[in-house]
């Protein structure tokens, strides 16, 4: 930090980082990327482990109109 005169007044002039009152690590975009990661692989697992497979619910029969149906004759 410096300070100078300018048209007649008095400047201070400070530096990027003493302005922030400190430095940036650039920590977030390892955060951001690690929590990435670890949604993907959350994602996988919950995949894999059939979460999603409808079959053995039921969802398909109790949204049939009547039992012809169900049997698949019209």
């Amino acid at each position: 930090m410096h300070k100078e005169e300018e048209d007649g007044k008095v400047v201070t002039h400070m530096s990027r980082e003493e302005v922030r009152s400190g430095a940036s690590p650039h920590i977030v975009r390892y955060v951001l990327a690690i929590s990435l990661i670890l949604v993907v692989i959350a994602f996988a697992a919950v995949l894999a482990t059939g979460f999603f497979d409808t079959s053995r619910t039921g969802a398909d029969e109790s949204h049939m109109a009547n039992a012809a149906e169900a049997n698949g004759s019209q």
